[in-house]
């Protein structure tokens, strides 16, 4: 009898612990492609449940308890920092680095939050240029607002790789042109970085039909920039992205702590082939390039 009162007491303070809410900003494409990159990584360690934000993230409450929080997308991590309980930790994917910065800027609680950002490391673009062109030394890049701060970072990384970054900053796109004209006059490869004044619906296509006609290859940071002609990208999979959530996950089921807001882990490469083949460059395989990044890191 006394087994049973036990049992029935913990069941619901066990339930209660391991209870995770996926909270999506709309359904399908990326959104999905996390939650199943998460579902095939956290099979048994936690209640996994999915709901879709409909309407304004500001009207947004939880409809249950639950231990974690993980929000897929800007629009849920608003609604996720809040709307959640108090006492509900919260893990931001999906989401661009300035973007979950702005949104945990001049909070005072003492939740716990984190991120898996969706942008590349600039370390890990940069080394992916070292070893797909070793003759190359002059990295140009243009940065905007949001990329702005990562201009240290960025010639640090250049130069422990003994490359020699040539950087210039626009505050809008109607500047870019001239700057990357510039810019690209003094580069061996040209660096894309994620800023939405730079690289934009407007700009994207630009950027790049300005550089090849400057014979300048573009290093990208997503696998639709190399389709539409950049010569190769480093990026992280929605998969990806989920399947270190999941990770993340498991181990706050049992530490219930998070770690520190990141870069992706697990990551990609991508290579344009055809480009490739018009430079005059030989081929390359993604999987070999892949192993040799991992490996500086």
């Amino acid at each position: 009898m006394w087994a049973c009162l036990i049992v029935m007491v913990l069941l619901p303070l066990s339930g209660q612990a391991s209870s995770v809410l996926l909270l999506a900003s709309r359904t399908g494409g990326a959104y999905e492609d996390v939650i199943e990159g998460i579902k095939s990584e956290v099979t048994r360690s936690a209640d996994l449940r999915v709901q879709y934000l409909s309407g304004n993230a500001a009207n947004w409450k939880p409809t249950e308890p639950t231990s974690l929080v993980v929000a897929i997308g800007v629009d849920a991590a608003t609604a996720a920092l809040q709307g959640s309980e108090p006492g509900s930790a919260v893990l931001c994917v999906l989401i661009p680095r300035h973007a979950f910065d702005a949104l945990i800027s001049g909070k005072k609680d003492n939740r716990k939050i984190t991120a898996i950002y969706l942008d590349t490391p600039p370390q890990r673009q940069l080394e992916l240029i070292r070893i797909l062109l070793p003759l190359a030394r002059n990295v140009g890049t243009v940065l905007g607002n949001v990329s702005l701060r990562d201009k240290d970072t960025l010639k640090a990384a250049a130069r422990d790789r003994g490359l020699l970054l040539q950087a210039d900053h626009v505050q809008r796109d109607s500047e870019l042109y001239p700057s990357l004209k510039s810019v690209l006059a003094e580069s061996d490869v040209f660096l894309a970085v994620p800023d939405p004044v730079i690289i934009n619906a407007s700009t994207a296509q630009n950027v790049l039909i300005t550089a090849f006609r400057s014979q300048v290859p573009v290093i990208g940071y997503s696998a639709s920039y190399v389709k539409a002609g950049a010569l190769a990208a480093v990026y992280s999979t929605p998969q990806q992205i989920g399947l270190e959530a999941g990770q993340i996950i498991k181990a706050q089921q049992r530490t219930n702590s998070l770690p520190a807001p990141k870069h992706p882990k697990y990551f990609s490469v991508g290579v344009n082939a055809s480009l490739m083949r018009t430079l005059g460059m030989s081929a390359a395989d993604e999987q070999a390039l892949e192993q040799r990044l991992l490996k500086a890191e």
